[in-house]
């Protein structure tokens, strides 16, 4: 069965990519969390380096592409899978609080 794919940009990651427009846009953005939503959660093999982060919650990921860093998180029901990207930044950065 096939889900629909809805994703969502919190006001950080939005700031980040109007602000780096040339390092990265929100197409490849969107390409990027659609590669990890097929190898994640259909295990279609797509080539995509992603890893879950450590802690207490469990439905957050950190997808790399080159530099940058992309913190998703991903709720999962019968039928919407929602990628909720909640920051975009470089990896120096992007763990800071």
């Amino acid at each position: 069965m096939k889900k629909e794919i809805k994703l969502t940009y919190l006001k950080k990651a939005t700031k980040f990519l109007v602000k780096h427009s040339s390092v990265i846009t929100e197409n490849q953005v969107d390409a990027l969390v659609i590669k990890f939503i097929k190898r994640k959660i259909y295990n279609l093999d797509e080539n995509i380096d992603y890893k879950q982060m450590s802690g207490t919650i469990s439905n957050v990921y950190r997808i790399r592409k080159g530099n940058i860093r992309i913190i998703v998180t991903l709720e999962d029901d019968e039928i919407i899978i929602e990628a909720i990207i909640t920051d975009i930044g470089f990896r120096g950065d992007i763990y800071k609080k």
